[in-house]
């Protein structure tokens, strides 16, 4: 287990809004359903309306600290995202969560009730508000643990939006069993190997190549990639992406590839050769 490794960051944490409205949900649902605590309606409104309302004023502080923390150097890089960094993300999101209901609560409390200014009662909804806000957090953090359990790297590809023209596909790739998927702009794929029960994708990103296996079979991943033309099974063991091709040796019998940023020749099987002379254009 690799805790500097790259890991793929919580839904919550990586769309604010929605994270949001999850948490709201979640947490709606429990305080309607088991009413921790004994707590009770406010001085306005009836239990179910007050919870509703502290779990609106909760998840919308958890928006504001997320969307901010999504602003900052330090946990704005999604690609480099690690399991302690979504951790502390994690811990600073409910303790503010905690805060907005302690400050909340003077406002539909009764009068008489706000002597609750002190370190016990501010640690007190700092602790329920973990303790009930965890569990969302634990489930989408816990549904990537994984990527934690190869030596490889996480096999996933985390997209920077920014850095991919408006007309670049996106590739969506998932494995047989439907457990692991890989999501990349289309030209970073260098070419695709078969290796046993896994197909190892060679991506070209960061100014460094990228290898991710995803266990599949090379011949559902062709199939998969049916609708991408510069994507050839050479081989059968390789499929390779036409547009990274530099250069080519060989006869009629087969070829050896180059690619660009690459340093592997990738092989073209004697029955491939004709397709990828009418195929590639140097």
């Amino acid at each position: 287990m690799n805790l500097a490794a790259r890991y793929p960051q919580n839904f919550i944490l990586r769309q604010p809004l929605y994270g949001a409205l999850i948490l709201f949900l979640f947490m709606a649902a429990f305080t309607l359903l088991y009413q921790p605590l004994n707590t009770q309606g406010s001085r306005w409104f009836n239990f179910q309306v007050t919870m509703l309302l502290y779990t609106f004023f909760s998840s919308l502080a958890a928006f504001l600290i997320m969307w901010l923390l999504s602003k900052t150097r330090f946990f704005g890089k999604r690609k480099r995202w690690t399991l302690p960094k979504e951790l502390l993300a994690t811990y600073i999101v409910l303790q503010v969560m905690g805060i907005a209901l302690f400050l909340v609560a003077f406002i539909f409390e009764e009068p008489t009730m706000n002597t609750r200014w002190n370190l016990y009662t501010f640690m007190d909804s700092c602790k329920y508000a973990f303790l009930i806000g965890i569990i969302p957090f634990l489930f989408f953090t816990a549904s990537n643990y994984r990527y934690l359990l190869t030596s490889n790297g996480p096999s996933f590809i985390d997209l920077d939006q920014e850095n991919i023209g408006a007309s670049e596909p996106v590739i969506h790739i998932s494995s047989s069993l439907k457990k692991e998927s890989l999501s990349f702009p289309a030209s970073q794929l260098l070419y695709v190997g078969s290796d046993g029960n896994y197909v190892e994708f060679y991506l070209y990103s960061d100014a460094k190549i990228q290898k991710v296996p995803i266990r599949n079979s090379i011949s559902n991943i062709e199939q998969q990639f049916s609708n991408i033309p510069n994507y050839f099974r050479c081989h059968r063991a390789f499929i390779v992406n036409l547009d990274n091709v530099s250069s080519r040796k060989g006869n009629a019998l087969g070829y050896q590839l180059t690619l660009r940023d690459c340093t592997r020749k990738i092989p073209v099987s004697r029955q491939k050769v004709k397709t990828f002379d009418q195929l590639y254009r140097p």
